[in-house]
């Protein structure tokens, strides 16, 4: 089968124009001989829609249309049947052009060109030259968006500017001219706290942006779904589009020394070996010590002599020293399980398996209570909470633990038999306890650089991930909603090493993610909201603000319990001080007072056990209460009108502290009643111990028995309790700082407090390598408190000003906006 030619040199010299030639002038000096222009538009003319190839068939012969016949196009859309471009025209040409499906036939035939006769430079101009004019059959919009970003929507960007535009004159940012004065990012002249004795005044009423889109009518909201980059474009690593988890065999293969990407397998320093063996190791000597008690006691007929009165120190070896030990065991046992309840969650996060991610993100980090169990974790941590809540009875048992019988006509010290072999048993149980939890903590793979203790070690896990979108959504602060339901596309996030399919392009990254979310997934309803919703000027603030404290803080448990307590203690005082009723006279037991055999006496088992008991109670009631105020404190700091210093607020890790650890660093900070608190409470473990070993029965003059007591044990307790009660009193007013939209007991409630765009982005959080790091970029070591950053919690105008979130003040030499974050990126 033969095939037509086409003379493309008589072709284009009939296209010839004047500004066609100076184009061949030019292309031929720039192909320095090679070849001519009209060489290296034969590529491009042979594909035009106006001439077939020699290597096509020959195009169909169409009926002849009348010569004024002209398709209709629209003033934007270029004919597809024309060999020349529309620049042409608008030029001026008064060419006319050849009907479309008319093919010019020469006399001659010329031989097809070979391919040999077009080099790379022919190719590359003859590509260039089709390009653009097939870029002509786009309308101009469409160039206009491809130009701008490919495939998105740039409609969330028209709506922002829009809504910047339409802004009332009072919530444009306004110049402040005291210089290095603190300012908001947003608004400079004043921020919105949470409180309900603040007058909340408006800040802003946008107009709803309304776009008209397909399948809706005019008027009608048009629900955007805001692309994850162009929401939050600061986070590296939200506009990529799938996220790979990093597991601990891959890591191995790109970081072999754990140099560069250090293994996720930081414990604090109390979940450490050396530590849980210290335990281990007081729990044996007190195993040791009342075996060998037991031992020489039936050996010896008691232990030594009793003195004869009960103001010597072997009252203070036999009846105080022993609970106070005990105490000092259980607060270490106590430390232990409250961290390792802190670091839980974390480690289910960083589980492979999604069915121990379950809800790790919802999991409390602190105990509600401490007289009862938490029964919360693997079985292993389960285990130790059980011994560690029994072992609350070992303070009552070791106050009643030794007494005296009357062998060969003296009274001698002996340690009761029953009572001895149930300590060695509890103390037995928690030593166990303890090594089983230091075996699934050596082991583990808690997903941590480094410990996570405040607020801002909080934030910086979520300043490079890609679910932040799902906090953004307003339901979550309603009153009312479920916090889990509301956010349960967070139900299994992953906490470790991130990368993207290209390693090389997105690097490896440490946040908390998921791999089950594209970019935008979920922000429709939020893109709804935040360009359509009413001002929080038409809302009620206090609503937003929220009405959540903590058990132990609100009103009727915390009265109440300073009611009870300073009832009892008005009631000790009159016994004690009563003529009729004074103590240092002694009581009638009521009950036998004599040893049996196994060294048991009822009367001092009793008066010993019993006020112990009591004594604890009280200690693991003011145990909460501190834990709930150390936890709330930093959140108070940043509600008030003048915000907090990053040392007394998001840097505050009082609730991650040891017991005088926080009474230090909160007296540092100036939170003079945290301070007191967390000293009371240390010193709050005395009161059991003082009241087990407060009474003794013994012979009076007259030769009754008699339980007295001891007046110096009796004169401290009495302090001890006063300080008590005047603690809790000092709690009841000013807790309306305190007030949050809900609870911050886990993780994902911390995140939605702290959700403001500018806090996530923030880049001291998202580039500190350390704590220590993060303290520096944030001010707190570089020797002027005038430089440390300011930060508060609520409201403040801009794009998530409906959003209560921690937020941070500005300086007037600062940059504010997204800029001043680009800038530190």
């Amino acid at each position: 089968m033969s095939f037509l030619s086409f003379d493309f040199d008589q072709h284009l010299a009939a296209l010839r124009t004047p500004e066609a030639e100076a184009g061949e002038a030019e292309a031929g000096a720039r192909a320095g001989g090679r070849g001519s222009w009209s060489r290296a538009s034969r590529i491009a003319n042979c594909c035009s829609p106006g001439s077939h190839s020699p290597f096509s068939s020959p195009p169909l012969a169409l009926p002849d249309r009348p010569a004024s016949w002209r398709p209709s196009y629209g003033f934007d859309l270029q004919n597809p049947w024309q060999t020349t471009s529309r620049l042409d025209a608008e030029a001026g040409s008064s060419f006319q052009h050849p009907q479309p499906f008319s093919p010019i036939l020469g006399d001659r035939h010329v031989a097809p060109h070979s391919l040999e006769d077009f080099d790379e430079a022919e190719l590359s101009m003859a590509a260039a030259t089709n390009a653009a004019r097939m870029g002509l059959l786009k309308d101009e919009l469409s160039v206009i968006a491809g130009k701008i970003t490919p495939g998105v929507d740039d409609t969330p960007y028209i709506q922002y500017a829009l809504e910047a535009l339409t802004r009332e004159p009072e919530s444009h940012p306004e110049v402040n001219a005291s210089k290095g004065g603190w300012i908001n990012a947003r608004q400079p002249s004043q921020h919105v706290p949470l409180g309900a004795e603040r007058i909340l005044a408006p800040v802003t009423r946008p107009e709803p942006v309304r776009s008209l889109r397909q399948g809706t009518s005019y008027g009608e909201p048009a629900h955007v779904a805001v692309p994850e980059q162009a929401r939050s474009p600061l986070a590296p690593g939200a506009h990529l589009q799938h996220w790979i988890a990093v597991d601990r065999n891959t890591l191995q293969i790109i970081d072999p020394r754990g140099t560069t990407y250090p293994p996720l397998t930081f414990k604090p320093r109390i979940l450490r070996p050396l530590s849980t063996a210290a335990l281990m190791i007081l729990c044996l000597l007190m195993m040791t010590a009342y075996i060998f008690s037991n031992r020489y006691a039936q050996h010896n007929l008691g232990l030594t002599p009793y003195p004869g009165s009960i103001y010597s120190g072997q009252y203070f070896v036999f009846r105080i020293l022993p609970p106070l030990v005990a105490v000092v065991i259980l607060i270490y046992s106590q430390c232990i399980l409250t961290t390792s309840l802190r670091i839980l969650p974390f480690t289910n996060m960083a589980q492979e398996d999604p069915r121990e991610r379950y809800l790790a993100l919802f999991r409390r980090l602190y105990p509600r209570t401490f007289l009862l169990p938490q029964l919360m974790g693997p079985w292993q941590l389960i285990v130790f909470d059980l011994a560690t809540w029994l072992a609350i009875l070992t303070v009552p048992l070791q106050s009643s633990a030794f007494t005296c019988i009357y062998v060969r006509d003296e009274w001698i010290w002996a340690p009761s038999q029953g009572v001895a072999w149930v300590l060695v048993g509890l103390y037995a149980l928690l030593g166990a306890s303890t090594a089983i939890v230091t075996v699934f903590w050596l082991r583990q793979w808690t997903g941590l650089k480094r410990d996570v203790r405040s607020i801002a070690d909080v934030v910086t896990l979520v300043s490079h991930t890609n679910t932040m979108h799902s906090y953004a959504r307003q339901t979550v602060l309603e009153p009312g909603s479920d916090f889990k339901a509301e956010l349960r596309d967070r139900w299994f996030d992953r906490l470790g090493y991130w990368q993207t399919g290209d390693v090389m392009a997105g690097g490896i990254w440490h946040a908390i993610g998921t791999t089950a979310m594209a970019p935008g997934q979920g922000d429709a309803d939020h893109a709804r909201r935040e360009s359509c919703d009413v001002s929080i000027a038409s809302r009620d603030l206090a609503l937003w603000g929220g009405r959540y404290l903590p058990l132990s803080l609100r009103d009727w448990p915390l009265v109440g319990f300073a009611m009870v307590t300073g009832g009892l203690l008005v009631a000790l005082l009159i016994v004690c001080f009563l003529p009729q009723t004074r103590l240092d006279a002694g009581f009638m037991p009521l009950i036998s007072a004599g040893p049996n055999q196994s060294a048991f006496s009822a009367a001092n088992f009793v008066y010993s056990f019993v006020p112990a008991l009591l004594g604890m109670v009280l200690f693991l009631l003011f145990l909460s209460v501190d834990l709930s105020l150390r936890m709330m404190q930093p959140w108070g700091s940043m509600a008030g009108a003048e915000g907090a210093t990053a040392r007394r607020s998001i840097l505050a890790d009082y609730p991650a502290c040891l017991p005088l650890q926080s009474a230090w660093r909160a007296l540092g900070n100036g939170h003079w009643r945290a301070a007191v608190t967390s000293m009371m409470a240390v010193l709050s473990a005395a009161i059991p111990v003082l009241a087990g070993g407060l009474f003794m029965a013994l012979t009076s003059a007259d030769g009754q028995v008699r339980m007295f007591p001891s007046m110096p044990v009796l004169g401290v307790l009495l302090a001890l309790l006063l300080l008590y009660v005047g603690n809790l009193c000092l709690l009841v007013p000013r807790r309306r700082q305190f007030v949050l939209p809900h609870a911050v007991e886990s993780v994902a409630a911390i995140i939605s407090l702290c959700s403001a765009e500018d806090v996530v982005g923030e880049a001291a959080l998202r580039m500190a390598s350390s704590r220590g790091d993060l303290a520096a970029r944030l001010g707190v070591r570089r020797g002027s408190e005038g430089e440390e950053s300011v930060w508060f919690f609520g409201l403040s105008p801009g794009k998530d000003e409906q959003r209560p979130s921690v937020r941070r003040w500005r300086r007037f030499t600062e940059m504010g906006g997204r800029a001043h974050r680009l800038s530190k990126a």
